[in-house]
């Protein structure tokens, strides 16, 4: 009888290890930055005003939310008791949604912008192109806070470690920045050339600043919870 349990009986910390809630995240953010890197190329080139290709790009993107929803929901089975969490299972799952609201957001975006393809006029390009590197750049810096409060997570909140991952979401907070100022750039150039503009145009132009800079903001969300994750 006890050799029949024996032979079922899976050590605990094999378990949780197999099934880690923060090694899933890390897995669910992968999939957001892979995302945003292709989306970013793309982007780039629709700018210029190459629009051959947009439309699989939606596809693309589409089957990158699907993938990242499968790794949510194996989050979410998998996910132990609060009590047994090292962290509030409440602001883990915000994270969670947070990080998942970025491929929303991309999703919607190239859903839009190949509905309607806008033209960048010469002057903007430039700004839109740096805005978006910007963006892309934050949901980076926000990847590397992820893993870090793994890190953080397996080494037991050690002071040193929390410090760091502390540094890791300051970062995410100053690359937002730097996205959010260069959107007011754009703004303001697309208000100083309004009257060369046809009004859907400039409408658009501003939604895209708008819908891009979304993606940043979300990042910054996923770091707030982070660091609420993490006070003590």
């Amino acid at each position: 009888m006890n050799k029949t349990h024996d032979h079922f009986r899976v050590p605990l910390s094999d378990t949780y290890r197999r099934k880690s809630p923060f090694d899933l995240l890390v897995e669910h953010m992968g999939k957001i930055r892979e995302c945003i890197d292709l989306l970013t190329g793309e982007m780039i080139q629709y700018y210029k005003g190459d629009y051959k290709g947009f439309s699989e790009l939606a596809r693309k993107v589409s089957a990158f939310e699907h993938e990242a929803d499968i790794i949510k929901g194996n989050i979410r089975n998998h996910l132990p008791h609060s009590l047994l969490m090292p962290v509030d299972k409440g602001k883990f799952l915000w994270a969670l949604r947070e990080q998942d609201a970025i491929l929303d957001h991309a999703e919607n975006l190239v859903q839009m912008l190949d509905m309607r393809h806008t033209k960048i006029p010469k002057e903007l390009q430039g700004l839109f192109i740096e805005h978006m590197m910007l963006v892309a750049q934050t949901v980076k810096t926000m990847e590397d806070a992820v893993e870090n409060i793994k890190d953080l997570v397996e080494s037991g909140f050690i002071k040193k470690e929390r410090e760091e991952t502390k540094g890791f979401i300051h970062k995410v907070h100053e690359a937002e920045y730097k996205a959010d100022k260069k959107k007011y750039d754009m703004t303001k150039k697309i208000y100083q050339i309004e009257k060369k503009l046809m009004p859907m145009d400039e409408y658009h132009l501003l939604k895209i600043a708008d819908w891009v800079d979304d993606i940043a903001d979300h990042a910054e969300n996923v770091a707030d919870w982070l660091r609420s994750m993490i006070a003590r």
